[in-house]
């Protein structure tokens, strides 16, 4: 089975993830033909580029806002139809779907309205088509069949939103990470580590959020995120074959140990009893001779 697992020490997000994955292999040419299927390429340009974070060599995915308007303001009827119409593999158009209704669901339990009414103002809606449907191709077209995440970092410190100031986790990534009941920590950075593009890609998609499964690790890729941290700002993909089912499939057995201590016994007797032993089905019997002397007292 093709594993994919997303290391996330500085955290995720939707460019990172496909830049990480456009490192890893995933042709950015493939990426723009099936995504200018979605009819809504005037509004954006996607390109790449090799940068570096804290030294290591990673792959910067931008996502480039085309012309002087605001991006629409979609609803989630408006992204399912967009998604349903585009020429999309059948896994990559299923996905796709899943993380969008995913994200709609944790925006309209924070803003308490229905799912259909949430429009992604908070995400953007171009950039999250862009990041969502092309991570969701890129894994696609890598052929993986299972997703593992690590846990997540919090960060800390405040952004600026739609609604005005937020803390960090902002509400939306606060909100999927309940919905998962997804494992996470403070690293020591007060920045805004993880998008609620990145959590809803994440918390639909992976199977299992903590340490990496066991795998044969073939392919690294690297996504880099925007800033520079003390730590190298890059999500890892690690992608590999699973070693689970040789490991499962392997022949298991119980094995029971008998011991016992046999007084005043002569080597014809052990030998008879051993011979004894392996017609039962014994897999192996073994004895150990041993001197002592019984300590009597005796009487005054």
């Amino acid at each position: 089975m093709k594993l994919a697992y997303f290391d996330c020490p500085t955290g995720i997000a939707g460019d990172m993830c496909l830049g990480a994955l456009v490192h890893a292999g995933v042709p950015l040419a493939y990426l723009r033909d099936r995504l200018a299927s979605l009819a809504f390429t005037d509004e954006y340009q996607l390109r790449s580029e090799t940068v570096q974070r804290q030294g290591q060599i990673a792959t910067k995915v931008h996502v480039d806002l085309q012309g002087d308007r605001p991006a629409p303001a979609r609803h989630l009827p408006d992204i399912e139809r967009l998604i349903q119409a585009g020429d999309l593999p059948p896994r990559a158009r299923d996905w796709s779907l899943q993380v969008f209704r995913t994200l709609a669901e944790a925006e309209a339990v924070i803003h308490n309205q229905p799912v259909e009414h949430v429009h992604f103002h908070e995400v953007g809606a171009t950039d999250a088509l862009v990041d969502i449907v092309g991570t969701c191709l890129g894994l696609d077209w890598l052929g993986i069949e299972a997703l593992d995440c690590s846990a997540l970092p919090t960060g800390g410190g405040t952004v600026n939103a739609e609604h005005g100031r937020l803390p960090v986790p902002v509400p939306a990534v606060l909100q999927l990470w309940q919905r998962r009941q997804v494992p996470v920590y403070h690293n020591g950075i007060e920045r805004e580590l993880v998008t609620p593009t990145g959590a809803a890609l994440m918390v639909t998609l992976a199977r299992n959020f903590g340490a990496p499964p066991p795998l044969r690790l073939q392919t690294v890729g690297l996504g880099a995120g925007d800033s520079d941290f003390p730590l190298p700002n890059v999500v890892r993909l690690w992608l590999g074959e699973s070693t689970e089912a040789a490991a499962s499939d392997a022949t298991t057995e119980t094995v029971t140990v008998l011991e016992a201590q046999i007084d005043d016994q002569t080597p014809q007797g052990l030998a008879y009893a051993s011979e004894a032993l392996f017609a039962a089905g014994a897999l192996d019997v073994w004895s150990q001779a041993i001197a002592m002397k019984n300590l009597v007292s005796a009487p005054c």
